[in-house]
């Protein structure tokens, strides 16, 4: 480990980084429940690239310490196949009228997924953070 990846890990602001997380994770949620929305309710929905939404920009803008990279990066890919996903469902919504079940499944299973890899992010954060106090 290199002298700056040592005195990163050592200043890194969990708390914050704890604090920020939860909050962004709040608006990916309803971010979900208006694609739901959309589609139960037959409204159009434009859907955000990953790196515009309030999820996307967080991940883009913070600098992690290498412990908790492989649980931020399942995070960063999963959110970003995510927006793919609810581009290719609202857009089978869009063309036919009707959700294509396939890409619905995906969708859900995606967001099970993100949930899970969230989870395990914050759990190694709260866990760092703790060690650390």
């Amino acid at each position: 480990m290199t002298a700056s990846h040592s005195t990163k890990a050592k200043t890194f602001d969990y708390d914050q980084f704890i604090n920020e997380f939860e909050e962004v994770t709040y608006w990916h949620f309803a971010w979900y429940s208006q694609i739901m929305a959309a589609l139960l309710f037959d409204q159009s929905k434009h859907i955000q690239g990953h790196h515009d939404c309030k999820f996307g920009q967080f991940l883009d803008r913070t600098e992690i310490p290498p412990e908790l990279k492989t649980e931020f990066d399942a995070v960063r890919n999963l959110h970003k196949q995510m927006h793919e996903s609810a581009s290719a469902l609202i857009a089978s919504r869009n063309d036919s009228k009707e959700v294509e079940e396939e890409i619905f499944q995906e969708f859900s299973e995606l967001q099970s997924l993100f949930a899970a890899a969230c989870n395990a992010l914050l759990r190694v954060a709260i866990t760092r953070f703790a060690k650390q106090s």
